[in-house]
């Protein structure tokens, strides 16, 4: 059993550049270190404290989330800490499944034949191994026996990912600085910066993994390894609806949300309690949306100054689309692009319009879809808290 311990190890990657490495190690044992510790019999344990950055030319937004890793005889698990309806991902030496941790589906997808299954992160980044260069040997940072680790720069792989919707970005650019430990290959920190180009915009992604818990050599739970009893299969996991956030989530606390509106003021649910807050997914396109914007706008006129706070998020359109309708159509209340936040699952809505309501203590009250008129929405937000005149 071995712990990682909070040393120069959070400063230790440096700022990416790829003109300062100054020697080669070689890699290709260091990755064959990692691949004889993942087929072994004991458990890999690791949990990563993450930051998201992404700079747009308006903006910056910043992210922190947190996942944890087990890796073992071939097979993986990457998991969500604490955030509401994250997704998992289990390998199960065959497919890849993925599923939401309290939900009743999963997908599967196939891995091809003979080729490197997909791996959890950091470890999946896509580093080309064959340019990559020693930077730096330093002690790990155990806390019971010590290793040395090495710092390895390389650059990533171009790649194209398919969004939602059929919304495509590429990575055009990318490097990669990783901390390694040369004894057994595990990573302890990764940070990649990438160029990501989409079809009218564009934007810098920095990621950086931390490792803030690890074990390794106890024996190897199968049930970890397992998908949920009682899933179903199904060939894309449901987008979140009204039926299913009153179902799950209602009553509860609502999952925080932490975004940059289109003007790149931050905004935060942890901010607005002591405010009754209304959530407004809607999209350019959408008629509804459209005819329920003016009665949006008259309620933030009325109560905004007070005791409500009304968030509109316009999905999964870029900038460009949405600066042109808003220009036609303003609105009085703050609007935020889902292209470019990272929203939690259960924001991740995909009907139109979507309202949300929230209490002034936290709690997801209820959801509203559709054009159902805005005798029954003020109902809801009077329950919720909103003092009406």
């Amino acid at each position: 059993m071995v712990s990682a311990r909070r040393l120069g190890l959070v400063s230790a990657l440096g700022t990416l550049i790829v003109s300062s490495a100054t020697g080669v190690t070689s890699n290709s044992d260091l990755w064959s270190k990692f691949e004889s510790l993942r087929q072994s019999p004991s458990t890999l344990h690791q949990e990563f404290e993450v930051t998201r950055h992404v700079d747009t030319a308006y903006h910056g937004q910043a992210t922190n989330y947190h996942i944890a890793v087990d890796i073992a005889q071939g097979l993986w698990r990457e998991q969500a800490i604490g955030g509401g309806g994250d997704l998992t991902r289990l390998y199960d030496g065959h497919d890849l499944l993925t599923f939401e941790s309290e939900g009743a589906e999963y997908t599967r997808t196939k891995q091809k034949r003979n080729s490197d299954e997909a791996l959890p992160q950091p470890y999946g980044t896509k580093l080309d191994w064959g340019k990559s260069k020693e930077v730096q040997r330093l002690p790990c940072g155990f806390s019971t026996k010590e290793h040395t680790c090495v710092i390895v720069e390389a650059p990533l792989k171009p790649s194209v990912r398919l969004g939602v919707g059929s919304r495509t970005t590429r990575m055009t650019e990318g490097t990669a600085r990783v901390l390694i430990d040369m004894e057994t290959g595990i990573w302890l920190e990764c940070r990649t910066v990438e160029l990501i180009e989409g079809s009218m915009s564009g934007y810098r992604l920095d990621l950086t993994y931390k490792v803030k818990h690890m074990s390794y050599g106890a024996s190897a739970d199968a049930a970890v390894f397992k998908l949920p009893n009682g899933l179903k299969e199904v060939k894309e996991l449901p987008r979140w609806n009204e039926a299913r956030i009153k179902k799950q989530l209602a009553g509860r606390v609502a999952p925080e949300l932490q975004v940059t509106d289109i003007q790149g003021k931050a905004i935060s649910l942890a901010e607005l309690k002591g405010k009754t807050v209304l959530l407004d997914f809607w999209t350019t396109w959408c008629p509804p949306c459209q005819a329920d914007a003016p009665s949006i706008s008259k309620l933030n006129q009325k109560y905004g100054d007070k005791n409500l706070a009304i968030v509109g998020i316009s999905v999964d359109e870029e900038r460009e689309i949405v600066e042109k309708y808003l220009k036609k159509h303003p609105d009085s209340y703050p609007v935020v692009l889902s292209s470019e936040n990272q929203m939690p699952r259960p924001y991740q809505i995909g009907v139109f319009p979507t309202y949300l309501i929230i209490s002034p203590d936290g709690t997801l009250m209820t959801a509203e879809e559709g054009d159902k008129g805005f005798v029954k929405l003020r109902k809801e937000l009077q329950k919720a808290g909103l003092e009406a005149e």
